[in-house]
């Protein structure tokens, strides 16, 4: 048997096929032994160019379908007219050169700063950007930095057409352990800045925008929590402030400025009164002078003495949230000095104030001599008392020579009393504060 199985191996290597298919196997070794060890279909695959040919047309005609299925989306968004330009981008550019400058650059172009035209720039970059929104991210970085520049910081339509860039059911979690690992946090971490711009501008969240991070992000995400933290606290803080300003605030300059004048005056009685010295009726580019002076402050100047000066202190800074006031005084020195350059003159206040803690009489102490003392009204404070406050136009010191001529119509005592102007702009106090780094 062994030697039968012997003489038919030695038959098989002597046989003239077995020298033509030896000799084949040496001319293209390579490709036969990769053959033996590869998959069948993947050796077909790569040794036929025709499959490539065929798989990169199929691409080009997918691309052409997603292309059209984005336009026929867009359109049916909302029924307006269809865009009369698409941007051409050449492929070698990256994400963040295509959309980041050109798209809005284009739109700027057309008209003017709007809502309408910062619509029509997200509905751009969702024509050119394809069915899963290719930079996104970057894209919604630069129209957040865009609002003020539109002056749609406080629309909340705005920030719901830029949440709407994160593709939907993209960045779903698998499961709750998932969620809890945070998946997708750079993804994440751009949604949260819109929130958070949103926090800042102080704009609520309505429901709508709820049920649009929970089809992008679900109700697991830190994009939720972040939103019903929101949904929570601002409402609670809305109303707070005793001297609401209205979102957005006014442009006019004189309603800011008795905006500002009621929060810095005290007394309820207090009058507001603002003089107006243009002739043409542009509120933006008038000078006014708005004065506030209550008859608690008015008793108090008639008694002041002629012979000591009254002093214009100024320029203080009112923030009306980022607008800036600037506010002018009609004080008088302190009566006392404050030592404020003493060390030890704080710290002797501070002892008092502890003694007075533990100030108490017994029934056999005896009683130290008071005097009745009148009580002082809220103008009258340990550095002066103020008789009046102005803001100007321009915060010149004309304009605020203009208002003392104005406070002598009301106050005839003013007319007999000096008036020193203690004035100093930010100019100075800033090169003042340069020198004195300077110097140390």
């Amino acid at each position: 048997m062994m030697q039968r199985q012997f003489l038919v191996c030695i038959r098989s290597l002597l046989s003239p096929d077995a020298l033509f298919v030896q000799a084949s196997i040496d001319g293209k070794s390579q490709i036969r032994k990769y053959h033996q060890t590869a998959p069948t279909m993947f050796y077909k695959r790569f040794m036929n160019r025709e499959g490539k040919k065929a798989l990169k047309k199929k691409e080009e005609e997918d691309s052409e379908i997603d292309a059209k299925l984005v336009e026929d989306k867009v359109q049916g968004l909302e029924k307006v007219s269809k865009i009369p330009y698409k941007i051409r981008v050449a492929t070698y550019e990256g994400t963040a050169d295509r959309f980041l400058n050109r798209i809005f650059k284009q739109v700027e172009e057309s008209g003017e700063k709007s809502e309408k035209s910062f619509n029509t720039a997200i509905k751009i970059y969702k024509l050119n950007a394809g069915l899963y929104m290719r930079g996104h991210i970057e894209f919604g970085d630069l129209a957040l930095s865009k609002l003020e520049e539109y002056e749609l910081q406080y629309n909340l339509e705005v920030y719901k057409m830029i949440f709407s860039i994160f593709p939907e059911g993209k960045y779903l979690p698998k499961s709750k352990i998932d969620a809890e690992f945070v998946p997708f946090p750079r993804q994440q971490d751009a949604a949260l800045k819109v929130l958070s711009k949103m926090m800042d501008n102080g704009v609520i969240p309505d429901e709508e925008f709820g049920r649009m991070i929970i089809s992008r992000f679900s109700q697991r995400s830190k994009v939720f929590a972040r939103y019903m933290r929101m949904l929570y606290w601002m409402p609670k803080f809305k109303y707070m402030n005793p001297w609401p300003v209205p979102r957005p605030p006014p442009k006019d300059p004189i309603q800011l400025a008795v905006m500002a004048l009621k929060r810095m005056s005290f007394d309820i009685q207090t009058k507001i009164t603002v003089v107006n010295n243009s002739q043409d009726g542009d509120s933006a580019s008038e000078k006014f002078i708005a004065s506030a002076q209550s008859p608690k402050q008015i008793d108090l100047l008639s008694k002041h003495g002629p012979s000591k000066p009254i002093i214009v202190e100024g320029e203080h800074y009112v923030y009306l949230r980022k607008i800036q006031q600037k506010v002018f005084f009609l004080k008088t020195d302190p009566e006392k000095e404050i030592m404020s350059d003493d060390p030890d003159y704080y710290k002797a206040m501070e002892d008092k104030e502890d003694e007075e803690l533990f100030d108490f009489t017994t029934p056999m102490s005896e009683e130290e001599q008071t005097a009745i003392v009148p009580k002082k009204s809220v103008h009258e404070q340990e550095d002066g008392t103020v008789y009046a406050m102005c803001i100007t136009s321009d915060s010149s010191k004309e304009s605020i020579q203009d208002w003392i001529q104005f406070l002598q119509t009301s106050n005839p005592a003013l007319q007999h009393i000096p008036v020193l102007f203690r004035i100093r702009d930010a100019d100075f106090l800033l090169n003042e504060t340069i020198k004195q780094e300077e110097e140390e």
